[in-house]
């Protein structure tokens, strides 16, 4: 059986990424399938995180957040991972009962951290306030004199409180007034106009490089023109190149040394991300994380589905894609200076066209919305039984990206 894994970040007050929900699929629904009960998702999904994928290719080094039933905390599941990445996340199912209170006391003193998911405070569950180190507290569905109870006890206790469903810049600050210091959600994603703000020449300059790299008839002398401008992306390139990631016998030193060997659709795919870097230098760093996972799963989508379309058009359209949330200005704004494909451009401004369906594949696998993911796949003809290959290759790259 194919087992799909979606994963939500949850951000600090920085906005920097603190942690992943980690949710099991066992194909691509919406939701955990009726017919498998929750000791058998956790285990399932345990056995993908740690032994399959592997953790850290899930969670680049950051905690992950999981659902343990009643049952897997009794039996001491939850010790059997390392205690430095995984959060016992008690759903709100669980009773609090003298066992399960035992057994979550016993595993935070071995180090392990315990969050509460959609808490609700009564006299039946305020005994997980004294082993419990984390409140989640979905602000949608929560009323405000609940959440300002909640937020009054967890101060007294230490406790640190998360806010579900932040979709944007809006709710972000009013849950942060509320005492909030963690948040799952896509807010960062949605773009927060400046008016009268220009996008900055250099930003331009540095975007226009991307778009020219892209073109399908570019050779490596071109390239090496076009980079051998910017020292900083020379600098950024010889020195992930030299990292121990590739692993070379001797340092590489030049620029056309580099060309010649990452190779023409790898040398696109670095520069990009690494121009990208500079422009999205001051926005929160899972941004550009998201930018480049939706590059590779559209490159990587349009490679296995046989479609005719360039697939490093493909993986541009994904880094570009959150372009309007990096420079704070309205998407056609930005790309009424580059010199990209008109489907590249209607799919970025109107969502419509033969390249909507990779952005909105890439979209639905970032929130674990497997129906429309599915469709999406059956819209470019990708086989379901390559999708999953897809995302561990993705995620895997991930890793291995510059920093």
């Amino acid at each position: 059986m194919d087992t799909h894994i979606a994963r939500q970040p949850i951000f600090n007050d920085q906005k920097q990424v603190f942690g992943y929900e980690l949710l099991f699929r066992n194909g691509l629904n919406n939701a955990m399938p009726d017919d498998i009960d929750g000791d058998t998702a956790t285990s399932q999904l345990l056995s993908s995180s740690f032994f399959t994928i592997g953790i850290d290719t899930l969670t680049n080094g950051k905690y992950a957040f999981i659902n343990f039933t009643e049952k897997l905390i009794n039996i001491g599941i939850p010790n059997l991972f390392p205690w430095k990445q995984t959060v016992i996340e008690v759903l709100e199912t669980v009773p609090a009962t003298p066992e399960v209170v035992q057994a979550l006391a016993s595993a935070r003193r071995k180090g392990y951290t315990v969050a509460l998911d959609d808490f609700v405070l009564n006299g039946a569950s305020s005994p997980f306030l004294d082993v419990a180190d984390i409140i989640k507290v979905d602000l949608l569905d929560t009323p405000f004199d609940k959440v300002e109870e909640l937020a009054a006890a967890a101060e007294k206790k230490g406790i640190t409180l998360l806010a579900e469903k932040v979709e944007t810049e809006e709710m972000f600050r009013r849950a942060t007034k509320l005492g909030f210091t963690l948040f799952q959600g896509y807010f960062f994603c949605k773009p927060e106009i400046i008016s009268g703000k220009e996008i900055p020449a250099a930003s331009v300059t540095l975007l226009k490089l991307v778009a020219e790299m892209n073109r399908p008839d570019i050779d490596f002398g071109t390239i090496e023109r076009l980079v051998a401008k910017d020292v900083a992306i020379v600098y950024k390139l010889l020195s992930h190149l030299n990292s121990a990631w590739y692993g070379l016998r001797s340092p590489v030193s030049s620029l056309k040394e580099a060309l010649r060997m990452l190779g023409l659709d790898e040398i696109r795919r670095l520069i990009g991300l690494i121009v990208m870097g500079k422009i999205a230098s001051n926005s929160p760093e899972e941004l550009l994380r998201t930018s480049a996972v939706r590059g590779r799963l559209c490159e990587l989508a349009v490679q296995s589905s046989g479609m005719d379309t360039e697939p490093s058009e493909l993986f541009t359209m994904g880094i570009f894609s959150l372009i309007d949330t990096i420079l704070s200005r309205p998407m056609e704004e930005v790309l009424g200076h580059l010199p990209l494909s008109s489907a590249t451009v209607t799919a970025l401004t109107e969502g419509t066209g033969p390249q909507a369906p990779f952005l909105k594949f890439a979209r639905a696998f970032e929130q674990g919305l497997w129906v429309e993911m599915t469709e999406a796949a059956r819209t470019i003809n990708l086989p379901e039984n390559q999708i999953g290959g897809i995302i561990i290759d993705t995620l895997t790259w991930n890793r291995t990206l510059p920093t």
